[in-house]
């Protein structure tokens, strides 16, 4: 057996679920390289709970991607049966497979290399309800029927692992057998059309840019994606009555919000989406954050999106779900997900155990509003979760940004005064010496600054985007965080800086300077920021990536030069 060292690791740790080598046939040609004994060796060493540390110290691009969170994020927000059974074919070094473990009643894991597969071994080594299966899933003989079976970033391989004159279509053939008759698939793989390969970002299978465009004419390697149609089409062909189309963004790899078919963007602001470009970046010819406003706008996000995530069944109660978003990036304690259902409600939930408190705390924050006059949308907690009835009406922030847009400051200066009146209402006042400022930088008392008045709660989502408009009433919700103290003009920050960073062109029709100069915040702001920052620096657990390990943003000068090589 191969791997000695950590087949060592294994008899140490004594790990809990099956491994099973009956069908593996030493074949291990798909890889990362030599960076894998690295994750193996950091997955042996360490809990889950501590990848992100170990990330931080062995950074590199295969090294996050295997051990990031981020990675849960495609499945965690899914409401699995807890009674079910599952069969994850490609389980790679267990990025899902705990998650599925922690929902379902028992999963069979698949994995083709034996390295990947002893590393979902060693990561989930506590889990009872695991076997691993190392192995070609064309060799394997399953006797049992499976509730769920995911095909996560493996179908486009069938070219080049199916013997067949139809790999594709021949292979969710022969996965649709495995399933109960009301058992479902999920298909989660990159859209052959996706807008960041139209921006010049290479195939991520095969590097080269605008392979699947030109229909991989120039590299045939057994790999291929699919348009929505086309994939539609093939699952369809492959025996599958129904499918369900959800569209993971930024992609299905590093998800932070999932739109479905029913539930699609309404503008550029697909609030906590992170695009990023993991390799071939300087070949990028345009952002593509510039491109979704009129994606949006012309209705052919669909076609454009860079993932797709399907549910496949031979029935048709698919789309339970209609949107989630993942906010991942905080402390575990402070991790939470939102998800809408077709029948109306609204669940917040949290992504880690330690996070239920702050569930709690967030229900709390809005009972208080609702004592102190304020209308609120009448959330409960239900078990470990928060739901809200949900509102058809328009955003506070749909409203604001209207009014910038058409260049009516006077009105946005409006909109502001009434938010600030909520804000007043929503606590009651403390003397001036009591503002926070003073206690993070105590020679600010010198400097006579008004900051206004001091409450004695802060509710810090006093923003736009968290209040309907209802009658000229604001309706609150989602009212996570409190801080005591703070200059109720703080709040008004915070509301100015997240609308004015979604929505970046406001700036040119309503400058924020102008406003900041005419609600009297321009001697404040500075001391502001330094708030801003305390919060942040206490709720964050962000990973900062570097352009040098191969994870690289937007670089608009380096589009330029891009473009100037075309013409």
């Amino acid at each position: 057996m191969k791997y000695n060292q950590y087949n060592n690791y294994s008899e140490q740790l004594k790990p809990k679920p099956i491994f099973n080598l009956n069908y593996y046939k030493d074949d291990d040609n798909y890889s990362d390289g030599d960076v894998e004994n690295q994750i193996l060796q950091i997955i042996a060493e360490n809990k889950p709970e501590d990848y992100t540390k170990a990330i931080a110290k062995n950074y590199s691009w295969p090294v996050y991607y295997h051990l990031t969170r981020t990675r849960r994020n495609l499945l965690n927000w899914y409401d699995f049966e807890p009674e079910s059974e599952v069969l994850e074919i490609g389980c790679g070094f267990g990025a899902l497979t705990g998650l599925l473990c922690d929902k379902c009643k028992s999963v069979t894991a698949v994995e083709l290399s034996q390295r990947r597969a002893m590393g979902t071994l060693l990561r989930c080594r506590e889990k009872e309800n695991l076997e691993i299966i190392v192995g070609n899933l064309n060799d394997i003989e399953f006797t049992p029927k499976y509730d769920y079976i995911t095909l996560i970033g493996v179908l486009e391989y069938q070219g080049r692992f199916t013997d067949s004159d139809h790999p594709y279509r021949d292979f969710l053939a022969k996965i649709k057998k495995l399933l109960k008759p009301e058992g479902k698939l999920l298909i989660a793989i990159e859209n052959q059309y996706g807008l960041k390969y139209w921006c010049g970002a290479g195939e991520d299978h095969t590097g080269v840019p605008f392979d699947g465009m030109n229909q991989y004419l120039y590299t045939n390697q057994g790999i291929r994606t699919f348009s929505k149609e086309g994939l539609k089409k093939l699952i369809h062909e492959s025996g599958f009555e129904h499918s369900y189309f959800y569209y993971p963004m930024p992609d299905y790899k590093l998800p932070t919000t999932i739109y479905s078919e029913d539930y699609l963007p309404e503008d550029e602001n697909m609030q906590n989406v992170r695009c990023y470009y993991a390799k071939n970046a300087h070949t990028l010819v345009a952002n593509e954050n510039d491109i979704y406003k009129d994606l949006v706008e012309n209705h052919v996000f669909e076609f454009f999106a860079n993932s797709f995530l399907v549910e496949c069944a031979g029935v048709e109660d698919l789309g339970n779900i209609l949107f989630a978003s993942l906010c991942d990036e905080r402390q575990p304690e402070y991790q939470l997900g939102t998800k809408i259902y077709r029948d109306k409600i609204v669940k917040k939930f949290s992504l880690s155990q330690t996070g239920v408190s702050h569930i709690r705390q967030t229900a709390a924050n809005e009972k208080t509003l609702k004592d102190r006059g304020l209308l609120t949308l009448g959330s409960k907690i239900v078990g470990e979760e928060l739901e809200t009835p949900y509102h058809e009406g328009e955003l506070f922030e749909k409203v604001f940004v209207r009014a910038c847009r058409a260049g009516d400051e006077e009105q946005a200066v409006y909109l502001l005064e009434r938010l600030y009146v909520d804000i007043l209402s929503s606590s009651e006042t403390v003397p001036d010496e009591d503002n926070i400022l003073y206690a993070l930088h105590p020679e600010l008392k010198q400097e006579q600054i008004n900051y206004g008045p001091i409450l004695k709660n802060g509710y810090l989502d006093m923003t736009f985007r968290n209040a309907f408009v209802s009658n000229e009433n604001l309706l609150w919700f989602d009212q996570e965080w409190m801080l005591e103290n703070v200059p109720a003009d703080y709040i008004i920050f915070r509301a100015l800086g997240t609308v004015y960073f979604s929505y970046r062109d406001i700036n040119d029709t309503v400058p924020i300077e102008r406003i900041i100069e005419k609600c009297g915040l321009k001697d404040s702001w500075s001391g502001f920021k330094e708030i801003e920052k305390l919060f942040s620096s206490s709720i964050r657990d962000e990973l900062h990536i570097k352009e040098g390990a191969g994870f690289t943003q937007v670089d608009s000068e380096r589009i330029i030069e891009n473009i100037k090589k075309i013409i």
